[in-house]
């Protein structure tokens, strides 16, 4: 079966803020990876719940940052705003806060995308807003950013060089 890194469900939540994570995107992390979450911001308009190895490479991240320099404890502060350990119950559901419900603007459906261990919990209409693009938008979006990664690898070649 192949693993992959990726995902997107939607999702319908409950008025109490309860929701079920897709056995389809459980499947696709490790099984230790499926019941602990860290809630925090996202670094967009979604809430952000991150597995513990992706939560563990974001702290070390910060961990590495000069927290002598403002801009750096202002992002480590932002980042830990709204911090939650969260639990999964036995039918894989957890409750988001009602705070990050009204500030991400969720209602009941939502849209939850997998990327390498964080998971991404957007309001349906944020998501759509931001991501909607027509076929000609998305592949010119496409090429440039074809082209910015081939300029890319070709600088970093010409600098092992």
């Amino acid at each position: 079966m192949l693993k992959s890194k990726y995902g997107y469900w939607d999702v319908t939540i409950e008025k109490s803020g309860r929701m079920k994570l897709p056995a389809a995107l459980l499947k696709m992390l490790p099984e230790d990876d499926r019941t602990s979450f860290w809630m925090t911001r996202g670094f967009g308009k979604y809430i952000a719940l991150w597995t513990a190895p992706a939560y563990q490479e974001q702290i070390d991240y910060m961990d590495n940052l000069d927290e002598h320099i403002i801009q750096n404890r202002v992002y480590r502060n932002a980042f830990l705003k709204n911090l939650l350990a969260i639990e999964c119950d036995a039918q894989n559901r957890f409750v988001i806060p009602r705070p990050l419900i009204e500030f991400y603007e969720i209602d009941r459906d939502v849209v939850v995308i997998l990327s390498k261990g964080l998971i991404e919990i957007w309001s349906l209409n944020n998501y759509n807003a931001q991501f909607d693009l027509n076929p000609e938008d998305f592949a010119k979006l496409n090429e440039k950013i074809s082209i910015n990664k081939q300029r890319k690898e070709e600088d970093n070649h010409v600098q092992l060089s």
